[in-house]
């Protein structure tokens, strides 16, 4: 008998191999056709789900980033730039002041703290509050005599209150602690301060600083809107976890001045950015969430209309389903969030709006032409 061993010849695919880079280049091709054309987004209903997902989070992230950007640019320093309405002089006095007083406020630890000498706190040498008081000319004519009489009349144009218990924000609910928040709306809904006596007029109308626990607040008074009656503020609320100008984590208030007063405001705008950058942080973070928040309800809301626009009896187009419906404008969601990111960056005025209404616009113009029902000529 023979011992030879019979041997298995192994099969040999022919089959060339598909091409890794043209699938890639195929799908390229695709996904930037469904920028301009709607017939693609409306034949993209077949595709993976994942894909429309994907297109859609991407979408949303380049729409967003308009929002993000404007949120985490803002800086504290420009509080003290452009119009101040004499805030900034008023500041660097209100600091010299203190140093003149022999007041010691200590930043440490996130927290301000008097550490004056028990004759020299912020209680006895300013009471309720800090005053800035001008002295200027004033010249009227006697109602009886017609004489023109000429005098000195004081006023308060800035002051600044310190609440050593008010915090930033409470605990919980059962917190029964003042926040700087609350404390400021009670000072501004009472009269100006005056150098002497009781305080007058009928609105709070000057610039002030609010001092809490843990953080404080500039405000600036803009007069009296011309349409509204009201009174015009703007203001910045910081925390006190930034550093001073020395770059110090522990500090007196006092550290601010300068040689003169160019310098001291310009240890005032390093102090107030570096405050302001976590609440900066916190509120961009939280802008931006919202935003997309918002982006996402929108974008579903007009698969939703999609699928409205097609449910039409005679609409040929009734047949596709809500995901389909879904997948078509998470497709189509790409081009108006590209274009919305760059009118937002040219028109600040239209960071949110610019996505929105792009992408209204192409839904509204797929469901007039690429969903559009046929129309029978003969009729």
């Amino acid at each position: 008998m023979s011992n030879t061993k019979k041997i298995k010849a192994k099969k040999v695919n022919n089959t060339p191999k598909k091409s890794t880079l043209g699938t890639i280049w195929g799908g390229t091709k695709y996904f930037m056709s469904s920028w301009l054309k709607n017939d693609t987004c409306v034949d993209a209903r077949t595709k993976k789900w994942y894909w429309a997902v994907l297109i859609a989070i991407v979408s949303l992230i380049i729409a967003v980033i308009p929002t993000m950007v404007n949120s985490f640019k803002v800086k504290g320093a420009s509080f003290l730039e452009g119009v101040t309405y004499n805030i900034d002089s008023q500041l660097n006095a209100f600091t010299n002041d203190l140093k003149a007083k022999d007041i010691n406020l200590k930043i440490e630890n996130g927290t301000i703290s008097d550490v004056s000498e028990v004759t020299k706190t912020w209680a006895e040498q300013y009471g309720e509050c800090y005053k800035h008081v001008v002295t200027i000319d004033v010249a009227y004519a006697d109602n009886e005599t017609g004489v023109i009489v000429e005098t000195k009349e004081k006023y308060v144009d800035f002051a600044a209150y310190y609440f050593p218990e008010a915090v930033y924000a409470k605990k919980n609910k059962k917190d029964t602690t003042k926040t700087l928040s609350e404390c400021m709306t009670e000072v501004m809904n009472g009269k100006n301060p005056v150098a002497d006596g009781e305080a007058v007029g009928e609105t709070y109308t000057i610039n002030a600083l609010f001092i809490g626990k843990d953080s404080f607040s500039v405000v600036k008074y803009r007069g009296i809107d011309a349409k509204s009656a009201q009174v015009s503020r703007t203001s910045l609320t910081c925390k006190f976890d930034g550093k001073n100008a020395a770059g110090e984590t522990s500090y007196l208030l006092t550290s601010l001045i300068g040689a003169d007063k160019k310098e001291t405001i310009e240890n005032w705008k390093v102090f107030l950015t570096n405050s302001y950058n976590s609440i900066k942080i916190a509120t961009g973070w939280s802008s931006t969430g919202i935003t997309f928040g918002i982006y996402t309800a929108l974008t579903i809301l007009f698969g939703f209309v999609v699928w409205i626009m097609t449910r039409g009896k005679n609409n040929p187009f009734r047949i596709y389903k809500f995901w389909e419906c879904q997948k078509i404008a998470y497709w189509a969601a790409f081009a108006p969030a590209v274009l919305g990111m760059i009118l937002g960056f040219f028109m600040s005025n239209m960071v949110m709006l610019g996505f929105i209404l792009f992408f209204g616009v192409r839904i509204m113009w797929m469901s007039m032409r690429s969903l559009k029902p046929y129309q029978d000529d003969k009729k």
